[in-house]
Parts: C-alpha cells; structure tokens; sequence
C-alpha cells in the first residue's frame, strides 16, 4: 500500500490550474457541506486519488495509463463539442453565441446611454474583438476550433461550458482533473514523495565524496589458505569500518579496477533508488526488483548503451562490497567487537520476454530488518533532488536524521557539531582538518541557500559548525511522523554541552 503524503497532495492540488478550480467551486461545491472551499478542494481531491489511483489501497493504479486514457477522453470530448457546437450555430436559432450577441447588444446600448460621447464600434472591437456583432458567430468558431486542436487546452476551458448540462460539466471536470493529477504525479515522481532510507546506510561511513582508490590489503586464513582482500578507514581512534571485497580470485582485483575503488556518488544514487522501489516482495524476502532502464535514467540522466554497461558493473560491485564495523579491543585480553553486513547480498539480471533488462536484488539482511523496525529517515524527494554537491548528498540524511530526533525528543534545535560528526558519515583525508571544514561549510551553505533543513549556522570552533536547524512543518509532522500536533520545538539557546571531537 502506498501512503498518500500530504506533501504530494497538496503539490496537486497547487497544480490544478486556478480556472479549473473556479468551476469546481461553481459547479461542483456546495456551501451546505458545512466546510469551507479551500478544505473541500484537498478531500475532492483526495478521494480521487484513492478512489482512481488506489492510494491507501492494496493496488496503486498506473498513473500513466489514467494519464493517457484521460488525454485521449479529453481530446475525442473536445471534438465532438465542436461538431455540436457547429451543428448549434446552424440549426439552433437560441444558440449560445446568439445569446451571447443579445447580452452584447443590451450592454453597447447601455454604455452608449451612459456616455453619449463612446465609439461603440472601437468598444466593441475592444471588449469583445470584432467592430460587427454579426462577425461574432465566426470569431467563436475560429476560437473553439483552436482549442479543440490544442493539446494542451482542457475540456472545462470550453468557452460555453455553462450551457452544457451538469453531468456533462462534472465529467468534463473529472477529465480534466484525472490528466492533471496523473500528469503532476509523473512530473514530480510523487509516488516517491517521501524518501526513506535505513539508518545503516547514513550513520556509517559507507560513501566518499568521489571515487578514490581503497587501500588493498591482504590476510590469509592460517587453516582455509583463503585469501581477504579489505580496506580499513579510521572513524577515531578505537573504531574502524572494514570494506570487505568479496572475490574468489584475487587477479580479479587487478582485472576489474572499480573493485579497488570506493563507493561514490553515483553508487549511492543506485543504492538509494533500488531501496526506494521496494514492494510486498521485499518485506517478505529481502527482493527488490527494479526496472534497469529507470535506474540508468535515476544515476546518468541519458539513456546511453554504455551507461547500461555501466549500471550493471556497479551493481555487481556493490554486491561484491561487505563491511565490517569494528571497535577496537580495549585490553590485551579483551577481544575487540564488530558487526558484520552487506549492502545487497545478491545481485540477478536478466531481460524479459520484450528484451527489458532488469535486476533482481536481495537486500542484506541488516537493512532489512532496520526498514521492518522503522529504524529510518525520511525526508522529501524533491528536496534530494535539488541538492547539487557531492558531500551535500550524503550528509544531506545524516543532518536530517539528527533535525528529526530533535523534534521527537522535544530538544533545542540548536547545536555544536565537531568535524568528527561529518567525517563519521562521509569519507575524508582526516589530516587535511582545513580542508574538510572547508568542504562541509560549502554543504551547510547550499542546505541554507535551498532553505533545506538549515536556518542557520556559523563556525564554532577551529574544527566545529554551530547549526542552527529549520523547524518542523505541519505538513512533516504528518509525512514523517503521522501526526499534526507537535511537542515543543526549542530553538534557543545554544545546549550547554559541547560534543568533544
């Protein structure tokens, strides 16, 4: 079941245009509903997309096949609304541009009685857009039949629409409203309105900012005689996270160079779309299976032969990636502790019968059970989507994370960051301290500049970032968290305790 955000709600709503919108309030609201135009407008709208697209159902419909069933609906009613209308012009004496010229003549003589001194024919070629009242009739069709041949053009945009009986007007409107909230859907990706990603993959330091290459080391099982080939980055001086490169031969190493290279950008934008398209399926057994053409478009944004090579090659890379948490033994006697895990645990592609390639992903089963435990983040897509540095990706989640316990903890939304925060979720040169503070003040700039998660936020320190986080909106509160009403949210003063980098 997909649920229906009020995020992507009132994106839809927003989206109807604001003439479509007066003839709902004219032809399909009434005042005896007991509440007022504006809420009336979002339960309309809601009953539509769980009744005609099966939000908050067992079954989601296909957006784009309502889309495309509605457009042409639109398009075949606008024909045929011509063809009447022409037939009306000639058959009908009371047709509608006959009315409409006695309405004209009525309110010429009118205004020629009101100020003697007016040139009716230059007021008529003003108001109405011919010198001759006669010429009305031919200057309509014209009009109509140019919006009868527009694509864009709705069927509730018919210039007569009022004379058309009530049951055409409110299937018209139907129309008209069911291509705008399927074409808003697929414009904005509201179906993934609400990004949600397991805490696994923000609190560990699992991304760098761009490939570089990992330190290869080698161990050899005293008793097996099997090789290990891993890499270790320092998160402090008492822990580490090991990258486990899982190869049965290590000349594959040297054969497939991305093997040897961290996990970047782009590899984080697959991992996060394949968890975003998660169904029934994974709740059941761990699969995932996403369309390989989408996610060529997600990562490279062109849909090029090489990129599909590409895709494949990282896919099976991240597969072959385990990691290793690992906490350093305190004492000589003490055994040092660890947790073990995998991204995706298996990786399967294959083409269907139409020669559509696709991948059948097993998700390991750390983030599996993170997802059933509701141990995530969510934030919105189009805000990912807006974000453009390397580091603002990945820290984007983390920042995120720590805005929305915040707010569930009722704790001041104001705080002191040191350098071994951001270096904990975004792999660095740890020596390079300037540099690194440098590149996440670049991160919390743009997040302020986009007026995403950050209020405010100044240098604290030679190697800390006071941050000062935006407030929850209503419309979070019930995204994120199913409710309205929220707990206190203290923004100042700044929390007396400092984290120790």
């Amino acid at each position: 079941m997909v649920k229906l955000s009020l995020f992507a709600l009132t994106k839809i709503v927003e989206s109807i245009p604001h003439t479509i919108v007066d003839h709902m309030y004219t032809y399909l609201y009434s005042d005896t509903d007991g509440v007022s135009k504006e809420t009336w407008l979002f339960e309309y709208v809601k009953r539509i997309l769980i009744e005609t697209f099966g939000y908050e159902t067992q079954h989601l419909e296909d957006h784009v096949e309502i889309r495309e069933k509605n457009y042409r609906k639109k398009q075949q009613s606008k024909k045929y609304w011509l063809k009447k209308f022409q037939e009306e012009l000639v058959k009908i004496p009371n047709n509608p541009v006959s009315i409409e010229i006695s309405s004209w003549k009525l309110a010429l003589e009118q205004m020629k009685v009101s100020s003697p001194e007016l040139d009716i024919i230059t007021e008529s070629e003003r108001l109405i857009g011919v010198k001759n009242l006669e010429d009305l009739p031919e200057l309509r069709l014209k009009q109509i039949k140019e919006w009868s041949s527009t694509n864009s053009t709705f069927l509730s945009e018919y210039r007569y629409l009022s004379t058309k009986k009530t049951n055409q007007i409110r299937k018209a409107l139907e129309t008209d409203l069911n291509f705008i909230i399927a074409d808003t859907i697929e414009k904005y990706d509201l179906t993934q309105a609400v990004d949600v990603q397991p805490h696994g993959l923000i609190e560990n330091v699992v991304f760098s900012e761009k490939s570089t290459s990992l330190k290869i080391k080698r161990e050899i099982n005293a008793i097996t005689l099997k090789e290990t080939f891993f890499d270790d980055y320092e998160i402090s001086d008492n822990e580490f996270l090991r990258t486990i490169i899982k190869v049965e031969d290590g000349d594959l190493l040297f054969a497939d160079k991305s093997l040897t290279k961290t996990l970047d950008g782009t590899d984080r934008e697959i991992i996060f779309y394949v968890m975003s398209q998660k169904d029934e399926s994974f709740y059941t057994d761990r699969t995932i299976t996403v369309d390989i053409s989408k996610l060529v478009q997600r990562a490279y944004n062109s849909q090029g032969v090489k990129n599909y090579v590409e895709i494949e090659k990282r896919l099976r890379k991240i597969r072959s990636f385990g990691f290793q948490a690992v906490i350093k033994k305190q004492s000589e006697k003490a055994r040092p502790g660890s947790a073990d895990w995998s991204i995706f645990d298996s990786v399967v592609i294959n083409s269907n019968p139409n020669g559509r390639r696709y991948a059948e992903i097993v998700i390991g089963t750390y983030f599996h059970q993170q997802y059933i435990n509701q141990q995530t983040v969510k934030i919105y897509r189009d805000s990912l989507d807006s974000i453009q540095g390397s580091i603002s990706k990945i820290l984007v989640h983390a920042l995120q994370k720590e805005r929305l316990e915040r707010y569930v903890q009722g704790k001041q939304f104001r705080d002191v960051f040191p350098l071994n925060f951001f270096t904990r979720k975004v792999r660095m040169d740890k020596r390079k301290t300037e540099m690194n503070m440098r590149k996440v003040q670049d991160a919390l700039e743009e997040f302020k500049a986009l007026n995403i998660l950050i209020e405010s936020y100044k240098r604290y320190s030679p190697s800390a970032f006071e941050i000062c986080f935006i407030p929850l909106t209503n419309t979070e509160m019930h995204d994120f968290f199913d409710q309205v009403d929220s707990p206190i949210q203290l923004s100042l003063p700044i929390q007396s305790e400092l984290i120790e980098e």
